[in-house]
């Protein structure tokens, strides 16, 4: 289940539509709020509503809902019941909601707290999901970042055994689903194919990662191509709701920035502290 923040039920989903089809506004629109707002209502509502009823629920004059409501029902949003006069939302965001995602969800909820993060630590983060065949990176703080690190990385798939976030992802992910993976991961042959088949090899780095808390990369993984040649380093931690691990959220950055010990375990406290908030976040709005 889905929903989405900041507003209830179906107007949530025209709201995401609207605000995604164009550019940014640096202004709100009026006409649109109160339009949303009316929406908000009907869809609230256990039955049908008449005029009377979103006036006194919005505040608004009836001319104005009137107006409203005309507008709604020539775009197929909202009709009208020949029979009682009540007003009703269409089919029409019900099959709109049928294209919505959990992946879309995800990267909406965490976009400010990879901002957030990003701003304290200077270095950029990505948020990836199991996608049903390996990791996939579904948002990314890297274009905020003012150092260059492979800022194209959205729908990149990251090697899910030897990636800091796939390696985070499989050592809390429950046994069954760890078996499908490493299976598949054996039949697909190469590199992983190696590391999946050497099961002692597995149990004990996850079972590293668990006691430490957060995952490392492979020390010889292959990076994405940069303009710039440069020697990344990451970790991950899982983002985990009620039990299960929903995402992983890595830290990226540059080995050559730092010289001292202990640089990962600092990073590793702000990563943390950023799952738990998105896992909170994750769980209010039932993206799990």
């Amino acid at each position: 289940m889905v929903a989405w923040p900041d507003l209830d039920g179906a107007s949530q989903r025209w709201l995401h539509v609207l605000k995604h089809g164009g550019g940014s506004m640096s202004k709100t629109i009026q006409a649109l709020a109160r339009g949303l707002k009316v929406v908000n209502v009907i869809d609230a509502e256990d039955a049908p509503v008449s005029l009377k009823d979103l006036h006194e629920a919005t505040g608004i004059d009836k001319a104005t809902i009137l107006r409203i409501l005309a507008t709604l029902e020539s775009e197929g949003w909202v009709y009208r019941g020949i029979g009682d006069n009540r007003y009703r939302l269409t089919y029409k965001l019900h099959d709109l909601g049928m294209r919505l995602s959990v992946e879309d969800a995800i990267a909406q909820v965490s976009a400010p707290v990879l901002d957030r993060l990003q701003k304290e630590l200077q270095w950029p983060s990505d948020i990836s999901v199991y996608d049903g065949e390996g990791m996939s990176i579904i948002e990314t703080s890297r274009r905020r970042s003012p150092f260059v690190v492979n800022r194209e990385v959205l729908g990149y798939k990251p090697s899910i055994l030897m990636s800091a976030m796939g390696r985070a992802y499989l050592a809390y992910c429950d046994e069954r689903r760890l078996a499908v993976i490493l299976e598949a991961s054996r039949k697909r042959g190469g590199k992983e194919a190696e590391l999946a088949s050497n099961i002692k090899h597995i149990d004990s780095m996850l079972s590293e990662i668990r006691e430490k808390g957060y995952a490392e990369r492979a020390p010889d993984i292959t990076t994405l191509h940069s303009d710039e040649e440069v020697d990344l380093d990451a970790i991950a931690v899982p983002i985990i709701v009620m039990g299960d691990v929903q995402a992983s959220l890595n830290l990226v950055w540059m080995k050559s920035a730092y010289s001292e010990e202990g640089v990962k375990e600092r990073f590793y406290l702000s990563l943390k502290n950023a799952s738990e908030e998105l896992a909170n976040i994750f769980q209010k709005n039932h993206i799990y």
